[in-house]
């Protein structure tokens, strides 16, 4: 089957997917989400009754604005930045836009062919990111400015992430305040209903990563609400780029599944709580 590597919208422009397979044999180096007392299972019996916190529909006040990695295969730093902006919101910080640029700099082997959505996180969980004021949004793009330096990138550091292993995981790291990094096969049919919904996959896939943050139900179905980084009008004009990730499509992932919580304040220090 020809592998998918870019989507075209609606408009006629294209966006380009970029989640790479890792190696084979490979094994992740984060802890697996369930492991310690600060991350752990939720049985689905107990799934409906948490549901009844949240509002239905897509709606979230720590959103951040829509990414929109254009015509650059950056979607797991577009991910990752997006998720960054989305905890520290979360935290009580104040929104700062980060930069995928920099981040996709120090993982893509100085060439845009996509990188692995690991990458991504341990070296935002290490060094940090910088910020779209000092570095631009799209690599080696109009705009780019260059890295940033350590003392920025410092800011703004992930403290906490871990490995989903199935979707019971994912699920149980959504209700518990993380956002997760989503890496699956994207396939070319995979344009939002209008409750939000991806339909069944059909046709050419690739690898792709997205951000998601809040549970979803229908008609017995579990999803978690994503926000796909191809700008706000995806998948059509205005429709604001949200959409609903069903379980069905957690089978097969390419890149894997990650959740991400706590980040270091603005000065750098780790709050007391995760400290």
């Amino acid at each position: 089957m020809e592998p998918l590597e870019e989507v075209t919208l609606p408009d006629g422009t294209t966006r380009k997917l970029g989640n790479l397979t890792p190696p084979a044999g490979f094994v992740s180096s984060l802890p697996t989400f369930g492991a310690t007392d600060a991350a752990r299972l939720i049985p689905r019996s107990q799934w409906d009754d948490l549901l009844a916190n949240y509002s239905p529909g897509p709606g979230d006040p720590f959103l951040p604005p829509v990414h929109d990695q254009n015509g650059v295969g950056c979607c797991n730093t577009s991910t990752t930045t997006a998720a960054l902006e989305y905890l520290r919101t979360r935290q009580g910080l104040p929104y700062v836009q980060l930069s995928a640029a920099d981040l996709y700099h120090r993982i893509n082997f100085g060439r845009d062919n996509g990188s692995l959505l690991e990458d991504a996180l341990r070296e935002v969980q290490v060094n940090g990111v910088g910020t779209v004021q000092s570095c631009g949004y799209l690599w080696n793009k109009p705009g780019w400015k260059g890295p940033a330096n350590a003392a920025e990138r410092g800011r703004f550091r992930l403290l906490e992430a871990y490995v989903c292993p199935t979707f019971d995981h994912v699920m149980s790291a959504v209700f518990q305040g993380f956002a997760v990094n989503t890496g699956i096969l994207w396939y070319d049919n995979y344009t939002p209903g209008a409750d939000g919904w991806l339909p069944p996959p059909s046709g050419r896939a690739g690898g792709h990563s997205i951000f998601g943050y809040k549970p979803a139900k229908r008609s017995g179905s579990y999803g978690i609400w994503h926000m796909n980084s191809w700008s706000a009008d995806w998948p059509r004009r205005g429709a604001g780029g949200l959409f609903v990730i069903p379980e069905s499509a957690y089978a097969g992932p390419v890149g894997g599944w990650f959740a991400v919580r706590a980040v270091v304040d603005e000065g750098g220090v780790i709050p007391p709580e995760t400290n």
